[in-house]
């Protein structure tokens, strides 16, 4: 071939790729730089050859794909293995994407040495959208198969063998997938159809006329039978070929039986309407005329069939209904809503009246045109007289058991009445016992304190007993009025960062001399890390203190008490367990109802008012937590344990409020020192136990008796303090109080009454805090040294 040849067919090369439309056909160098560009590349790319010309071919690629460096790769590729073919996503000059399939192919020079390469690619979008649209709609059609549970679908070999299997024939016949994939259809056969060779014979008129339909009984895999409907299509492909069968069965099983019963029902009520005397069966016209009669039809109201057929229905009803268009009527609401039915008066052809139920039922034809009526009468005159008696009977009845009611009532109440009143008796007589037993040693020591000077023998033992008398008393009036608080509603909780450590071993030294007086042995076992929990400090210790007391009280002397407590992330767990008397299992479950001690012989002998452990339930619940009783049985001892939740810590004090403990005894010391106290209270004797308390702890005391004297005094004097008693006559402390504010602003308040406090005295009331009688001298002189602090000395 000459040079020149060479050059025409060069050029004719060129131009030929030049005119391809359908692919993009240009050629890069070693770096991926385009050297050349068809006219198909700028329809399939959208640049032009002077845009394109001079730029790497990686323009082409979504960023991720150039991330990843695929154009590089592909290129090493088709440098390695002498082409690279691929399929993906692409890049057009106005950023759109278009699906395409690429082949680069290295070129080589005739030594073999790789010059650069070519690059074809083909927009292939439109077919990857039909492509992708076909495999969405074969997948939707496959979930569909798939899922579909009232029908069985799968497809079988052209020679019968099963080859999918969904859902519905997993329901139908009983059978999983992996036991029936690849078995002959026959399976489903009863033995009679396959021995005449019904399957094959099935397959063959498919596959000779398209498609098979039949209703026939098939077998499910536990043997029972079912009626079926079976369709089997034929699946040729292309050519013409056979590849299969569709097989679809339903189960009809229910509508067959349900068919069968509504034509045994049609039977029967052919033969109901030929034989029954006991129903007068017979058509009307759509006018109401008489057209056919049954035998019950003239039992029941006597018409031979000659003598009524054609006469109007209305001849049935009384003079009244007549008048009142009732037949009519009721021929109306039948053609309206279907039927009607009726129970009424009606005459038999001797005029004589029975008592019947009648159903009217409107008859259409296929084209919903009205044909007439049946009417079925039944004579209910023996049910109507029996309903009758019965009606009377059940009146009597009814009024014999509402009196036997009203008197079982009268019973119940009267033995409730009873009951409370036994109750109340029981606990008024054991609340007079329990205060009087107090009060006996506190009147006889004070009689017998005036005889004695200090130092003899006994005076001391007097003052200790009339002060452990009082405070029991006071104790047992605190319980009585927690639960009046509790039973109304009105316990409210002051909550608080509490240290459960401080308290409990506060709460042990409250009961310490107790405990040793009975030699008893308390010891304690505590996590290193107790920290502290939000709760309210005087009603957490008064919990603690109760166990404790009880467990004091019912322990031998001589016996042991052991007080522990354990931390988790969330909760506090306190138990106090001793050796005591324990609790009788049949008891067990009513330990912490209130007065239910006093019923118990075993702890009636320790005397109190069975409150203690009510009003702990009540306080541990009020702070969410539980308390749990274990006793193994009596005199084994018992285990009280309280669980409390942690909570959210308070911005609250540094130092958590715990009431300390002193002994009955300890000198007051001289905090008040310097202190002018203002003192108001209408009773003498506690006016006088409270003067003496604040004068011994150094403070200078002005008494007043009444609210308008107070206010005089403080014009008068300017104390420091006001100490004021709540129910007072004329004005009580919190008008006082008011009054005070409203004159002297600054005027420090406190409240020592034994009157109840309110939710809001101290949140919301006049006064800095609020003392509940009886308080102990020294806790009296603490509690005011902390509302108002001495002035300092020169």
């Amino acid at each position: 071939m000459t040079e020149t040849d060479l050059k025409l067919k060069t050029s004719e090369l060129g131009l030929l790729i030049d005119a391809i439309q359908d692919y993009a056909i240009f050629v890069i160098d070693l770096d991926g730089v385009i050297r050349s560009w068809n006219s198909g590349a700028t329809r399939t790319m959208g640049y032009d050859a002077e845009e394109a010309i001079g730029r790497n071919f990686s323009i082409f690629y979504e960023p991720d794909a150039i991330a990843a460096r695929q154009p590089q790769t592909e290129l090493e590729v088709a440098t390695r293995e002498g082409r690279i073919e691929d399929e993906g996503w692409r890049l057009r000059k106005d950023g759109t994407r278009f699906w395409a399939n690429t082949i680069i192919t290295p070129l080589r020079d005739p030594a073999g040495t790789i010059t650069g390469f070519a690059k074809v690619t083909r927009d292939l979008t439109r077919r990857r959208e039909s492509e992708e649209k076909l495999r969405r709609s074969e997948e939707t059609f496959r979930l569909l198969v798939t899922s579909v549970k009232d029908y069985a679908i799968f497809q079988l070999d052209p020679t019968g063998h099963i080859m999918t299997w969904n859902l519905g024939a997993e329901r139908i016949k009983g059978y999983r997938p992996d036991e029936i994939i690849g078995k002959h259809f026959s399976i489903f056969y009863p033995e009679a159809d396959k021995k005449s060779g019904k399957p094959d014979y099935e397959l063959e008129i498919a596959k000779s006329t398209g498609r098979f339909e039949e209703e026939g009984w098939r077998l499910r895999k536990d043997g029972t039978r079912f009626w079926a409907n079976v369709v089997i299509t034929a699946i040729f492909d292309e050519q013409g070929v056979l590849r299969g069968f569709g097989k679809v069965t339903r189960d009809l099983t229910a509508r067959r039986a349900a068919d069968e019963q509504v034509r045994q029902s049609e039977e029967m009520f052919r033969l109901l309407v030929a034989s029954v005397k006991d129903y007068a069966i017979f058509m009307l016209d759509p006018e109401g005329r008489i057209q056919t009669w049954n035998a019950g039809a003239e039992r029941i109201k006597g018409h031979a069939p000659a003598e009524i057929i054609g006469h109007h229905f209305s001849e049935f009803y009384g003079e009244e209904d007549n008048r009142n268009g009732k037949p009519a009527r009721e021929l109306a609401i039948a053609r309206a809503q279907g039927s009607v039915e009726d129970e009424g008066w009606r005459l038999r052809k001797d005029g004589t009246r029975f008592w019947a139920n009648v159903v009217i039922t409107a008859i259409h034809d296929a084209k919903g045109e009205l044909r007439g009526f049946t009417k079925v009468t039944r004579d209910m005159s023996e049910r109507k007289r029996a309903e009758e008696v019965q009606q009377a009977l059940i009146e009597q009845r009814e009024a014999r058991l509402h009196a036997e009611e009203e008197r079982r009532r009268a019973e119940a109440s009267s033995r409730v009445a009873q009951e409370a009143n036994r109750a109340k008796d029981e606990f008024l007589m054991t609340l007079s016992h329990e205060l009087r037993t107090p009060l006996t040693s506190i009147l006889g020591w004070a009689r017998l304190l005036p005889t004695m000077h200090p130092g003899e023998p006994g005076f001391d033992d007097a003052l200790v007993s009339i002060n452990r008398s009082a405070q029991l008393q006071a104790r047992l009036i605190d319980d009585v009025l927690d639960v009046s608080r509790i039973v109304s509603g009105k316990l409210r909780l002051s909550m608080e960062d509490v240290e459960i450590e401080r308290l409990l071993v506060s709460a042990v030294a409250t009961v310490e001399p107790s405990a040793a007086a009975k030699k008893i042995t308390i010891t304690t076992s505590f996590d290193s890390q107790l920290g502290a929990i939000v709760a309210d400090a005087t009603r957490l210790q008064q919990v603690v203190w109760n166990l404790l007391t009880n467990a004091v009280k019912f322990t031998p002397p001589k016996g042991r008490i052991e007080l522990s407590a354990r931390r988790t992330s969330s909760h506090v767990q306190i138990a106090v367990t001793d050796s005591g008397s324990g609790i009788d299992p049949r008891f067990l479950p009513h330990v912490f109802e209130p007065f239910r001690q006093a019923e118990n012989p075993r702890t009636r002998v320790h005397g109190g008012l069975g409150l203690g452990l009510s009003i702990v339930r009540y306080l541990v619940e009020a702070h969410g937590g539980v308390v749990a009783a274990e006793s193994s049985g009596n005199d084994q001892g018992s285990t009280f344990t309280v669980t409390l939740p942690i909570g959210a810590l308070t911005a609250t004090r540094q130092e958590p409020l715990i009431f300390p403990t002193t002994s009955m005894l300890e000198e007051i010391p001289q905090d008040l020192a310097g202190l002018t106290i203002l003192l108001v209270d209408d009773d003498d004797e506690s006016r006088k136990l409270v003067h003496a308390v604040l004068t011994r702890a150094g403070a200078h005391v002005i008494q007043t008796a009444s609210g308008p004297e107070a206010l005089e005094a403080i014009t008068a004097k300017q104390p420091d303090l006001v100490l004021t008693d709540i129910a007072m006559p004329y004005m009580d402390g919190y008008a006082l109080a008011r009054k005070i504010r409203e004159q002297w602003p600054e005027q420090k308040i406190v409240a020592l009454s034994a009157f109840p406090a309110g939710s809001t005295a101290i949140a919301d009331g006049p006064f800095e805090t609020y003392l509940a009688k009886p308080i102990e001298p020294l806790e009296l002189v603490k509690a005011v040294a902390r509302v108002v602090a001495p002035p300092q000395k020169a």
